[in-house]
């Protein structure tokens, strides 16, 4: 069995930066995009990459982890990656 491994990044103060340029608009137009309900805790977001992409995701308490946009284009934290299995 192959796993991949993927790195996660769970900083508030450099999430809150990207949500900041990501704009409220375009974060709830991705969500409607998905059927997901607008996120409304900070700590429930977190960036996960790997070779490809890197995405925002959110920890919804009923759903569990959907992805709610490709954030490659925005400035992303240097600091505070951590190498996950998955």
């Amino acid at each position: 069995m192959v796993r991949n491994i993927v790195f996660r990044n769970n900083d508030r103060f450099a999430i809150k930066h990207l949500l900041i340029q990501i704009g409220e608009a375009t974060l709830s137009h991705n969500c409607r995009n998905k059927k997901l309900n607008k996120p409304r805790q900070m700590n429930q977001f977190y960036l996960e990459t790997d070779q490809h992409r890197t995405m925002l995701k959110y920890r919804y308490p009923q759903k569990g982890v959907e992805g709610i946009m490709q954030v490659d284009n925005y400035d992303l934290p240097e600091n505070g990656w951590i190498r996950v299995r998955v």
